[in-house]
């Protein structure tokens, strides 16, 4: 049977008290925490395991994340109010089992956590995202050229479609033209670049853009483990994935934002890695994968427009059964344009961009961006009313890519 578990996150002058345990001859860390017992609520067990760990008493205070994994993890920030630190006095500390290993509570500066091996790594993750934060909000020149996170509350760019490129990736945005009755922008994006990949995340939300932007940040706090799995081999990084994005989305936390914002989104998130194309998707933004050997065949589209799927206040994750897709592509030798966009795009009126071969045909210039850019001037001049967000990208590829064995 699954047991649900505590966690306390104690932080002090930029340092944050974890459990060192050295078990065959191998030195980890721990957050502080344990099984919750009997009838105990969650809070008291956190209080009860950071006495019997640490030797201290604290004062607990917000949920700070949670997973699922054989059972409900909670993790709370806590604060110690008395108590000797390193006096701990639960069974682990009286334990002589060599099978168990040593344990030791001490600080670790928070700066230092991305460089230790650290459990459970769902929540490290988050630390270290949040710490990034913090020193990116403080120091307006950290670098940041090589990723973008927007939402249109942010900036809706209404009368303004523009490009713009990150790393190698081309992000377009067009809020709508004004004089067909259009005041906001409630489409969002993220991209990361990495050195053999890219991860992007395109949203589309209605009613208000706060689910996007709850999205965005709670990606943003996975910036840690997502972009982990990224820089692993092919084979472990892409094998990961789905069950890192998907557990993100099942969060009890995240879902309880959820049913806190107003409106939903839909959302597809889509990841290069070496030769290979992932993606994740709820609802009815679209990727298109472009190549000669692919479109002599028909081919463009590899995930499908998803009607009455969302992630927000109506939330496909809160349902008994989540209704999403995945999938894998393995791209082809030269070059492999790939290509997401927003429904702006798609129902722009007066023209026959619903007919996706007509967007192949308007991305085969020289420059991504500048396809980009004619595209929403294009929908620009049309009047539309609806916003459009496009995130495009050309990788080449110089392995052969599978054929058949007649050939």
């Amino acid at each position: 049977m699954d047991r649900n578990r505590v966690g306390v996150i104690i932080i002090q002058d930029d340092q944050i008290a974890l459990i060192e345990r050295v078990r065959n001859e191998e030195s980890y860390y721990v957050i502080p925490g344990g099984g919750i017992e009997g009838s105990e609520t969650s809070e008291q067990a956190a209080k009860r395991e950071a006495s019997e760990e640490l030797g201290v008493e604290v004062r607990i205070g917000a949920l700070y994340t949670s997973f699922q994994f054989n059972g409900e993890h909670f993790y709370f920030m806590a604060e110690i109010i008395s108590g000797e630190f390193g006096n701990g006095t639960g069974s682990e500390y009286r334990s002589s089992s060599q099978k168990r290993g040593t344990y030791k509570a001490v600080w670790v500066p928070v700066a230092e956590l991305n460089g230790l091996r650290i459990y459970p790594e769902e929540v490290i993750s988050v630390l270290v995202t949040d710490a990034r934060r913090k020193i990116a909000e403080s120091d307006p020149e950290t670098e940041k050229s090589h990723q973008l996170s927007w939402v249109g509350s942010m900036y809706p760019y209404l009368d303004e479609p523009t490009c713009t490129e990150v790393g190698n990736v081309s992000v377009g945005r067009f809020g709508g033209k004004t004089s067909a009755g259009q005041n906001k922008n409630e489409d969002g994006c993220l991209v990361w670049t990495g050195v053999d990949w890219e991860f992007a995340v395109l949203l589309d939300a209605h009613k208000t853009a706060s689910s996007a932007a709850l999205i965005l940040d709670e990606v943003e706090r996975y910036h840690s483990m997502l972009t982990n799995i990224l820089k692993k081999k092919t084979q472990e990084a892409v094998s990961e994935l789905r069950e890192a994005v998907v557990g993100l989305f099942q969060n009890a936390t995240f879902k309880q934002k959820c049913r806190e914002v107003e409106g939903e989104t839909a959302c597809l998130i889509v990841v290069r890695k070496d030769k290979y194309l992932w993606w994740f998707s709820v609802g009815d933004c679209l990727l298109l994968l472009i190549h000669p050997e692919l479109e002599a065949l028909g081919e463009s589209v590899q995930n499908h427009r998803s009607f009455y799927e969302w992630i927000g206040e109506v939330n496909t994750f809160d349902t008994i059964v989540p209704c999403y897709s995945t999938g894998t592509k393995e791209l082809r030798k030269g070059d492999n344009l790939i290509f997401l966009t927003t429904d702006g795009l798609l129902e722009c009126p007066h023209t026959n961009l619903h007919f996706l071969d007509q967007i192949v045909a308007r991305m085969k210039g020289k420059s991504v961006k500048e396809d980009v850019q004619q595209l929403l001037k294009e929908v620009e001049g049309k009047g539309v009313r609806d916003s459009t967000t496009i995130v495009a990208w050309k990788i080449n590829i110089v392995e052969d890519g599978v054929m058949p064995s007649d050939l």
